[in-house]
Protein backbone atom coordinates (compact mmCIF):
# COMPACT_ATOMS: atom_id res chain seq x y z
CA UNK A 1 0.00 0.00 0.00
CA UNK A 2 2.89 2.37 1.14
CA UNK A 3 4.37 2.17 -2.83
CA UNK A 4 0.71 2.58 -4.54
CA UNK A 5 0.82 5.84 -1.84
CA UNK A 6 4.70 7.00 -2.72
CA UNK A 7 3.97 6.66 -6.62
CA UNK A 8 0.51 8.24 -6.82
CA UNK A 9 2.28 11.55 -5.08
CA UNK A 10 5.64 11.14 -7.24
CA UNK A 11 2.42 11.35 -10.26
CA UNK A 12 0.63 14.29 -8.16
CA UNK A 13 4.18 16.18 -8.11
CA UNK A 14 5.33 15.76 -11.33
CA UNK A 15 1.48 16.85 -13.07
CA UNK A 16 1.80 19.99 -10.48
CA UNK A 17 4.52 20.95 -11.44
CA UNK A 18 4.04 20.48 -15.43
CA UNK A 19 0.81 22.97 -14.33
CA UNK A 20 2.80 25.23 -12.76
CA UNK A 21 5.39 25.67 -15.91
CA UNK A 22 2.09 25.75 -17.89
CA UNK A 23 0.77 28.77 -16.09
CA UNK A 24 4.24 30.74 -15.90
CA UNK A 25 4.32 30.03 -19.69
CA UNK A 26 0.74 31.21 -20.04
CA UNK A 27 1.34 34.57 -17.70
CA UNK A 28 4.30 35.64 -19.46
CA UNK A 29 2.64 35.05 -23.13
CA UNK A 30 4.30 32.68 -24.32
CA UNK A 31 1.54 30.17 -25.62
CA UNK A 32 0.45 28.69 -28.82
CA UNK A 33 2.21 29.18 -31.88
CA UNK A 34 4.59 31.76 -30.43
CA UNK A 35 5.81 29.28 -28.01
CA UNK A 36 6.32 26.20 -30.69
CA UNK A 37 8.86 28.85 -32.68
CA UNK A 38 10.76 30.56 -29.42
CA UNK A 39 11.16 27.71 -28.01
CA UNK A 40 13.56 26.01 -30.84
CA UNK A 41 15.48 28.94 -30.72
CA UNK A 42 17.16 27.41 -27.52
CA UNK A 43 16.94 26.67 -23.57
CA UNK A 44 17.74 31.03 -23.09
CA UNK A 45 13.57 31.30 -23.55
CA UNK A 46 12.67 28.80 -21.10
CA UNK A 47 13.07 31.53 -18.38
CA UNK A 48 9.93 33.36 -18.07
CA UNK A 49 10.73 36.20 -15.61
CA UNK A 50 10.22 38.69 -18.28
CA UNK A 51 8.82 39.03 -21.69
CA UNK A 52 12.29 38.61 -23.67
CA UNK A 53 15.86 37.36 -24.11
CA UNK A 54 18.61 38.84 -25.44
CA UNK A 55 20.90 37.81 -28.56
CA UNK A 56 24.04 38.80 -28.69
CA UNK A 57 25.53 38.71 -31.75
CA UNK A 58 25.04 38.99 -35.80
CA UNK A 59 25.35 35.19 -36.41
CA UNK A 60 22.49 34.95 -33.79
CA UNK A 61 20.64 37.84 -35.09
CA UNK A 62 20.34 35.91 -38.43
CA UNK A 63 19.66 32.14 -36.61
CA UNK A 64 16.55 34.19 -35.13
CA UNK A 65 15.46 36.32 -38.03
CA UNK A 66 15.38 33.41 -40.53
CA UNK A 67 13.66 30.82 -38.11
CA UNK A 68 10.85 33.75 -37.30
CA UNK A 69 10.43 34.51 -41.17
CA UNK A 70 10.32 30.56 -41.86
CA UNK A 71 7.31 30.05 -39.20
CA UNK A 72 5.41 33.07 -39.40
CA UNK A 73 1.93 32.33 -40.31
CA UNK A 74 -0.74 35.04 -40.00
CA UNK A 75 -0.22 38.95 -39.99
CA UNK A 76 3.73 39.66 -40.55
CA UNK A 77 5.29 43.58 -40.89
CA UNK A 78 8.83 43.98 -41.69
CA UNK A 79 10.64 46.90 -40.43
CA UNK A 80 13.31 48.72 -42.84
CA UNK A 81 14.39 51.76 -41.92
CA UNK A 82 18.12 51.64 -41.81
CA UNK A 83 19.27 50.01 -45.19
CA UNK A 84 16.98 50.80 -48.80
CA UNK A 85 15.50 47.44 -49.21
CA UNK A 86 16.01 47.16 -53.13
CA UNK A 87 19.14 45.56 -52.14
CA UNK A 88 17.31 42.31 -50.68
CA UNK A 89 16.89 41.24 -54.44
CA UNK A 90 16.53 37.40 -54.34
CA UNK A 91 18.20 36.78 -51.35
CA UNK A 92 14.69 38.33 -49.55
CA UNK A 93 14.49 36.62 -46.44
CA UNK A 94 10.49 37.07 -46.71
CA UNK A 95 10.87 34.36 -49.43
CA UNK A 96 11.03 31.81 -46.41
CA UNK A 97 6.97 32.79 -45.31
CA UNK A 98 4.57 30.22 -45.22
CA UNK A 99 2.11 30.13 -48.20
CA UNK A 100 -0.76 32.17 -46.87
CA UNK A 101 1.39 34.76 -44.85
CA UNK A 102 0.29 38.35 -45.59
CA UNK A 103 3.54 40.68 -45.43
CA UNK A 104 4.34 44.04 -45.15
CA UNK A 105 8.00 46.12 -45.21
CA UNK A 106 8.16 49.38 -43.66
CA UNK A 107 10.53 52.07 -45.18
CA UNK A 108 10.66 55.47 -45.46
CA UNK A 109 11.12 58.05 -48.41
CA UNK A 110 14.95 58.89 -46.89
CA UNK A 111 15.95 55.48 -47.03
CA UNK A 112 13.80 54.33 -50.23
CA UNK A 113 12.63 56.91 -52.79
CA UNK A 114 9.46 56.26 -54.33
CA UNK A 115 11.34 54.60 -57.50
CA UNK A 116 13.22 52.22 -55.48
CA UNK A 117 10.07 51.47 -53.67
CA UNK A 118 8.45 50.55 -56.90
CA UNK A 119 11.18 48.37 -58.21
CA UNK A 120 11.81 46.63 -54.40
CA UNK A 121 8.02 45.97 -54.23
CA UNK A 122 8.03 44.68 -57.61
CA UNK A 123 11.06 41.98 -56.67
CA UNK A 124 9.29 41.12 -53.53
CA UNK A 125 6.41 40.42 -55.17
CA UNK A 126 8.18 37.46 -57.28
CA UNK A 127 8.99 35.99 -53.97
CA UNK A 128 5.68 36.94 -52.10
CA UNK A 129 2.75 37.66 -54.52
CA UNK A 130 0.41 39.29 -52.09
CA UNK A 131 3.88 41.18 -50.61
CA UNK A 132 3.72 45.44 -50.39
CA UNK A 133 6.28 47.48 -49.58
CA UNK A 134 4.89 50.76 -47.67
CA UNK A 135 6.72 54.04 -46.62
CA UNK A 136 6.07 55.94 -43.82
CA UNK A 137 6.53 59.23 -42.41
CA UNK A 138 10.54 59.35 -41.55
CA UNK A 139 9.38 62.17 -38.52
CA UNK A 140 7.71 58.92 -36.67
CA UNK A 141 8.88 58.33 -33.31
CA UNK A 142 9.77 54.32 -33.94
CA UNK A 143 11.39 54.35 -37.51
CA UNK A 144 14.57 53.86 -36.31
CA UNK A 145 13.60 50.48 -35.13
CA UNK A 146 14.61 47.43 -37.34
CA UNK A 147 12.31 43.95 -36.74
CA UNK A 148 9.98 41.65 -37.84
CA UNK A 149 6.74 41.88 -35.72
CA UNK A 150 4.31 39.16 -35.93
CA UNK A 151 0.42 38.38 -35.27
CA UNK A 152 0.22 34.66 -36.02
CA UNK A 153 -2.69 32.64 -36.96
CA UNK A 154 -3.58 31.70 -33.72
CA UNK A 155 -3.53 35.19 -31.98
CA UNK A 156 -0.41 35.34 -30.43
CA UNK A 157 2.48 37.66 -31.04
CA UNK A 158 6.40 37.49 -31.60
CA UNK A 159 8.53 40.55 -32.30
CA UNK A 160 12.14 40.95 -32.88
CA UNK A 161 13.83 43.74 -32.49
CA UNK A 162 17.64 44.61 -33.84
CA UNK A 163 19.70 47.14 -33.06
CA UNK A 164 22.68 48.86 -35.03
CA UNK A 165 26.61 47.96 -34.33
CA UNK A 166 28.01 49.95 -31.82
CA UNK A 167 32.15 49.89 -32.80
CA UNK A 168 32.28 46.47 -33.98
CA UNK A 169 29.60 43.54 -35.53
CA UNK A 170 30.42 41.42 -32.26
CA UNK A 171 28.54 44.50 -30.09
CA UNK A 172 25.05 43.59 -32.81
CA UNK A 173 22.26 43.07 -29.95
CA UNK A 174 18.88 41.49 -30.56
CA UNK A 175 15.97 41.29 -28.28
CA UNK A 176 12.92 38.66 -29.04
CA UNK A 177 9.92 40.11 -27.91
CA UNK A 178 6.43 37.58 -26.55
CA UNK A 179 2.99 38.50 -24.89
CA UNK A 180 1.69 41.72 -24.40
CA UNK A 181 4.99 43.55 -25.16
CA UNK A 182 5.30 41.77 -28.50
CA UNK A 183 1.33 42.60 -29.15
CA UNK A 184 2.12 46.14 -28.51
CA UNK A 185 5.26 46.59 -30.68
CA UNK A 186 2.54 44.64 -33.67
CA UNK A 187 -0.28 46.60 -33.32
CA UNK A 188 2.16 49.57 -33.09
CA UNK A 189 3.36 48.89 -36.36
CA UNK A 190 0.06 47.68 -37.89
CA UNK A 191 -1.45 51.03 -37.73
CA UNK A 192 1.64 52.88 -38.78
CA UNK A 193 1.29 50.74 -42.04
CA UNK A 194 -2.59 51.01 -42.47
CA UNK A 195 -2.29 54.66 -41.34
CA UNK A 196 0.81 55.08 -44.39
CA UNK A 197 -1.38 52.97 -47.12
CA UNK A 198 -4.98 55.14 -46.28
CA UNK A 199 -2.83 57.95 -47.00
CA UNK A 200 -1.27 56.49 -50.10
CA UNK A 201 -4.57 55.59 -51.67
CA UNK A 202 -5.91 59.09 -50.93
CA UNK A 203 -3.58 60.83 -52.52
CA UNK A 204 -3.21 58.50 -55.86
CA UNK A 205 -7.31 59.03 -56.10
CA UNK A 206 -6.74 62.73 -55.98
CA UNK A 207 -3.86 62.65 -58.15
CA UNK A 208 -6.29 60.18 -60.80
CA UNK A 209 -8.89 62.81 -60.89
CA UNK A 210 -6.70 65.51 -61.35
CA UNK A 211 -5.69 64.10 -64.26
CA UNK A 212 -9.16 63.52 -65.62
CA UNK A 213 -10.07 66.62 -65.34
CA UNK A 214 -6.49 67.79 -66.93
CA UNK A 215 -6.87 65.52 -69.47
Amino acid sequence: MEWFVGITMLITGFLLDRIYEWYKKRKAGLTGQAHDIIARLGASVQSFTGNDFLSNNPTDNFRITRHVYEHATGDVIGTCFRENPICYGEQDLARLLPKGASFARLTTDNVCPEADRTKAEAMLKELVPNARIVNVSSVDYFTSIDGIFTELSDGTHIAFVTFPKTGTEDHNRGIVFYGHTAKAFFEYFRDLRDVSESVLGQRTEAESAANSLGG
